[in-house]
């Protein structure tokens, strides 16, 4: 049961496409959400390593969303209809600058961000292998504020997100996540864990293990 301050919040909250202006402030949600900077010691590197990985998503995404409070991102989506143009692609850091951050990173930095993507694509790749399944795109983005969880925002922005699917025909999607993310969300929303495995991470001399999980949904049938 959501509370007033709640329902105020979402009366208060714009969703509206993403900007080449909030690019800078969606890098600071991730900044702010997810434990990137354990895996370096310099915040150059982290900007590097997050700079890669939004490229990926920028690159792909042909549907994007933020959710906007008192003017400020709070949270975003991205998705993707196979087929469909990339419309975000102007929206890319110019990797060199990344390439360059990266060369002059310590050895350690250096290998901790070649192990995070490295294993990354690996795992991913084994995924999809073991859904043995044809999907018309993928929900491949989403990501809030820690002052925007708990109301009700990744929803709003997931439903969004789903009316795109839904408007473009695509009948069956999927999204990529792991035991570090707020998985259960998705379960909430109506999605199926489709297939798991676990994956091991080396970071100086440590392993760090974690379940991923490929998760599907599909349209017209999960509310």
């Amino acid at each position: 049961m959501q509370t007033n301050s709640q329902n105020q919040i979402m009366c208060d909250v714009i969703i509206r496409e993403v900007e080449l202006e909030d690019v800078s402030a969606i890098k600071e949600v991730i900044t702010s959400a997810w434990e990137w900077a354990e895996l370096v010691e310099s915040n150059k590197t982290l900007e590097a390593l997050i700079g890669i990985y939004f490229n990926k998503v920028l690159h792909r995404g042909t549907f994007g969303r933020v959710a906007v409070l008192k003017g400020k991102v709070i949270g975003v989506v991205f998705a993707e209809i196979y087929g469909h143009t990339p419309k975000y692609r102007m929206f890319m850091d110019d990797g060199s600058d990344h390439a360059l951050a990266l060369i002059e990173a310590t050895e350690v930095e250096r290998n901790n961000v070649y192990e995070y993507f490295t294993k990354n694509t690996a795992y991913y790749k084994q995924l999809s292998e073991k859904a043995q399944k044809p999907y018309d795109g993928t929900l491949n983005f989403l990501v809030l504020s820690k002052e925007a969880r708990g109301k009700d925002i990744g929803k709003l922005l997931w439903n969004t997100a789903k009316d795109y699917f839904e408007e473009n025909g695509a009948k069956s999607i999927y999204l990529y996540t792991d035991s570090e993310c707020t998985f259960k969300f998705y379960e909430g929303t109506g999605f199926t864990r489709r297939c798991q495995q676990k994956a091991e991470f080396l970071y100086e001399g440590e392993y760090e293990v974690l379940t991923q999980f490929l998760y599907e949904y599909n349209l017209g049938k999960s509310d």
